[in-house]
């Protein structure tokens, strides 16, 4: 038992540590800002699967207090949040509607969940820190809110694209790590 245990801690803590290499490379190279944390906040998605909503929680909140802590630019401890705790629900749900039987109604019924969560993630993102998506020349245009809107939605399924292939490729080539036996 204790072995399943320390061998749970040790995985998400290399998760965690990996996790803020990634968002302070985000920071660092600046031009990747948004692709290394989303990579960082599929961690938090892989944990949900292997260990459970409590593990995966805890685990946002560890990384999160991490970036916290060791990223020079603070705001992109927020992208992080927004794009883990969309990671953290949509999995938290999906297991949630494990017990729905299988068909087309749930797939269509988590997929439009998934929508919900990331565009008031995105809305909150959009109105109080638009410096985060965008240079300050742009957010005193007419133009910008209804552009970023839609952006946002072409970003939305590049993001659950993105995630679904990633789970794919973890599951493939890292799943008897992540078993708990």
């Amino acid at each position: 038992m204790y072995v399943k245990k320390a061998k749970t801690i040790a995985v998400l803590g290399m998760m965690a540590a990996l996790s803020t290499v990634l968002t302070v490379l985000g920071t660092v190279i600046s031009v990747n800002t948004v692709f290394f944390t989303a990579a960082a906040a599929f961690l938090a998605g892989i944990a949900v699967i292997y260990y459970g909503m409590g593990a995966g929680t805890l685990f946002l909140g560890v990384c999160a207090a991490l970036d916290f802590l060791v990223n020079p630019n603070k705001l992109h401890v927020f992208l992080y949040l927004a794009l883990a705790i969309y990671i953290l629900v949509c999995e938290g749900s999906y297991q949630a509607m494990g017990k729905m039987t299988p068909g087309r109604k749930k797939e269509w019924l988590h997929r439009f969940m998934r929508f919900l969560v990331f565009a008031v993630l995105y809305t909150l993102l959009v109105i109080f820190l638009p410096q985060l998506l965008v240079s300050d020349k742009l957010l005193n245009r007419s133009w910008f809110l209804p552009v970023m809107f839609a952006v946002g939605v072409i970003a939305w399924v590049l993001y659950d694209l993105a995630y679904l292939e990633v789970k794919k490729w973890v599951h493939i080539r890292f799943d008897s790590l992540f078993r708990k036996n």
